[in-house]
């Protein structure tokens, strides 16, 4: 159901998106639907706060034993990108649909983007200790979200690199950057 609908509000977008379309093209009833959330705005919060609550989790548990900064950012970049390479509307929904949320489904979604975010700022604040670097770290890391959230809007699977082979690019290029 959640996938149903992450597809339909890629596609439709969230305003134009209805509950009664996510029940058809679930192949169930709108009451069915009902059933299991009770707005389409929980569906928005569900798809949303599932996807980064599983991108906290599973950060934390490859990252365990992992001392270098770098390798830790390469871990971040790769499953943010095999994730959301895998599931291009998923990453469209959580990119563009955000603002939709109000109250305590904003709220809760908004602490796991905090989260999140402070994983990668805790890396690039990391990499920064102790070296004259130009470039802050907050900034670093929002650059860096800008261009991986965005990734839905050109990258093409069947001509594109794999998301291990862009993590790599990536973390090179927030690294050592274009020139060496």
């Amino acid at each position: 159901m959640l996938a149903v609908a992450t597809q339909v509000f890629a596609d439709e977008g969230y305003d134009r998106a209805s509950i009664r379309l996510v029940a058809e093209r679930a192949g169930i009833s709108v009451a069915g639907l009902y059933y299991y959330v009770s707005s389409k705005e929980e569906l928005l919060f569900l798809i949303q706060h599932r996807a980064f609550q599983e991108l906290v989790e599973q950060f934390a548990a490859g990252s365990q034993g992992l001392t270098d900064p770098g390798d830790r950012l390469r871990l971040l970049i790769r499953n943010h990108l095999t994730r959301f390479l895998d599931n291009m509307a998923e990453l469209a929904v959580c990119s563009r649909e955000i603002d939709r949320l109000v109250g305590d489904y904003r709220q809760k979604v908004e602490e796991k983007h905090r989260e999140y975010f402070g994983l990668a700022l805790h890396l690039f604040q990391e990499l920064a200790s102790g070296r004259e670097v130009g470039v802050d770290p907050r900034t670093a890391a929002l650059a860096m979200f800008g261009s991986i959230n965005w990734v839905y809007t050109w990258y093409k699977p069947e001509t594109g690199p794999s998301a291990a082979q862009m993590a790599e690019d990536l973390v090179r290029l927030y690294l050592q950057g274009v020139q060496r």
